[in-house]
Order: structure tokens, then sequence, then C-alpha cells
């Protein structure tokens, strides 16, 4: 019994074993190579006295900065968000008559309890949702937050160099499919393969960036 365990079984537990610590080892080089590519491209751009943009040196960054273009876009709260709003904000203030105007607070600039609920907004609106901003002029106050809109759509800024996690599946491109195709060609293993490949190598970065944090 031993010598059949030594000369059928074990090779084949000793070359499995290789094997999975073999490709381990290959998920850990990706991951370290996509984690490579991201932290080139770390940085902010600063703003300048003159107006102009101080980008960061990382080598990488441009490609990062043109990909994550944006635009400010500022939603006002109208119908029932606005109600809601204006009821969170009755529950907080109990002490301030608040009047409304269509989608408004009624607050024009001859009202003598102006500055005080101006002030009590400024105080209470971080308790109801601290992305709320608030537009004054002479007549009342409106609500609004701030979105931003992105030039290119998620699916392409986050996995070319957005996110460590999202990166897997764009930059395995050249760590497996590339290589892997060249040397065993295309067939349902190397599909199956991959696909398994990718999902462990977003869960390796994710492991590797939450610690470098």
């Amino acid at each position: 019994m031993k010598d059949f365990f030594l000369n059928n079984i074990y090779p084949d537990v000793h070359y499995l074993f290789y094997a999975v610590f073999g490709a381990l080892g290959y998920v850990l080089l990706q991951s370290l190579f996509i984690l490579g590519v991201r932290i080139a491209a770390k940085g902010v751009t600063e703003k300048m006295p003159d107006g102009k943009d101080d980008d960061s040196e990382m080598i990488l960054f441009p490609v990062f900065k043109y990909l994550h273009q944006s635009t400010k876009r500022s939603v006002y709260f109208e119908g029932d968000q606005f109600e809601n709003l204006i009821r969170r904000l009755r529950i907080l203030l109990p002490g301030f008559d608040l009047q409304v105007s269509g989608n408004a607070l009624r607050l024009d600039r001859q009202d003598p309890r102006r500055v005080a609920i101006l002030q009590a907004l400024n105080n209470t609106l971080s308790q109801v949702d601290n992305q709320v901003q608030v537009a004054i002029d002479d007549e009342g106050v409106r609500f609004y937050k701030v979105y931003e809109k992105f030039r290119f759509n998620k699916y392409l800024r986050k996995p070319v160099i957005g996110c460590p996690i999202c990166m897997a599946s764009y930059w395995s491109t050249f760590s497996y499919w590339i290589p892997v195709i060249y040397l065993f060609g295309f067939n349902f293993w190397v599909l199956y393969l991959g696909v398994i490949n990718i999902c462990a190598v977003a869960c390796s970065n994710w492991l590797l960036f939450s610690r470098g944090k």
C-alpha cells in the first residue's frame, strides 16, 4: 500500500502542490504589477496663484487626469424631495416657523428672523445630509447638491487606472491573456482559468491596496 501511494499518488500530489504554489505566486506578481501602475498614476492637481494647474510629477498621472475629467452639476431639491427636506428641518428647528414658496424656503431680506434662521440652517443641515448646500437670494433659500459628472464612463476609467480592484480586468490582458493564449492557444480551460485569475488578482489587489493605505 505504501509503495502504491509513493509510486502513483504522491507524484501527483507533489506536482499539484507546486502548481498551486506557482499559480498563487503568479497572482501576487500580477497584483504587484497592477499596484505599481496605480502608484505611478497617484497624485493631485493643485491650482497655482496664477490659475494654472500644477500636476503631480508621477509618470502616469497625466493618463489618470485625462480619464478623470469631470464637470460639476448642481441639482436643486424639488417636489417630494424638497418636502421631505423641509419636514426634517421643521423637526430639527421647532423654534422657527419655516414657510415655503414653491421649491424654496421663503425668507426675504426684510424678515427680522433671517440671520437667525440662516445660522440655524448652517448648524443643522449637516445633521440631515452633509452634502446639502444652500443658495440664498433676496427672497429665500434654495437647497441643492453638487454632483460630479465624468467625461468618460466608469467602465473605461476604473479598469484602466481608476480602481485597483477593477484594474485586474484590464491589466490581466498583458499579464495573462496575451502570454497564455500565445503559449497554449485559446480554449475553454484558458477562458475558465482567465476568469478565475481576474477574480484572484482583484482580491489580491484589494488586500494589498487596503494594507498600503
